[in-house]
């Protein structure tokens, strides 16, 4: 799979030693100089470059279609060409073994009459409660949000299943702390739950 989806178990990042058995570092494409591989950071900012170039006109722009799938739901509902794709919806029933409010990842069916998730029933029982376990992080950090509750923010963090298993509960909680003050402009109605949340939330 991807290598992101190792975020969501917590047995392939949990030490050091994990991170190196199980999450080797990507491939790398070489510097157009012969140097060593760009960073993430110069990579965006070739992207960048390359983005206001274009506007400029001084670059060409390339109008071919890419793997995103958004030109190809557009296509399927105005030309009735059906395309199926894996999208995130309400969970409507879909998945029957995971809550009923949360999102799900699931087979859409989609042509001019619209989007048409598609029924999965019950996931085998170990994968579902991997998944519970997330969706009961995504639960907190949403009510954290809505109702603007930062014990809701560090419950998300310490009920995380990779965090739960690689960081102590005080370091999660001075890291949310780090979290909001380094974030504060951008958190209104935030304050009144004051600088600090009790370990026990």
């Amino acid at each position: 799979s991807s290598r992101h989806m190792s975020e969501y178990v917590p047995w392939f990042r949990r030490t050091a030693a994990d991170r190196e058995r199980y999450t080797p570092p990507p491939a790398t494409r070489p510097s157009a100089t012969g140097g060593p591989p760009p960073t993430a950071q110069e990579r965006r900012q070739e992207m960048w470059d390359q983005v206001r170039q274009q506007i400029a006109g001084q670059a060409p722009i390339d109008y071919g279609r890419s793997r995103e799938y958004c030109s190809f739901i557009i296509h399927a509902i105005e030309a009735n060409a059906p395309f199926r794709f894996n999208g995130n919806v309400p969970n409507s029933g879909l998945i029957t073994n995971l809550p009923p409010d949360c999102s799900v990842e699931v087979p859409i069916l989609v042509d001019n009459t619209g989007l048409h998730p598609c029924y999965v029933g019950d996931l085998p029982a170990q994968l579902a409660a991997v998944n519970r376990t997330n969706v009961n992080v995504h639960e907190l950090a949403a009510e954290g949000f809505l109702k603007r509750d930062r014990a809701a923010v560090f419950q998300a963090c310490a009920v995380d299943p990779l965090t739960a298993a690689s960081v102590a509960i005080d370091d999660i909680q001075r890291m949310v702390d780090e979290l909001f003050t380094a974030n504060a402009r951008w958190l209104d109605g935030y304050e009144a739950a004051g600088s600090r949340i009790g370990a026990a939330g």
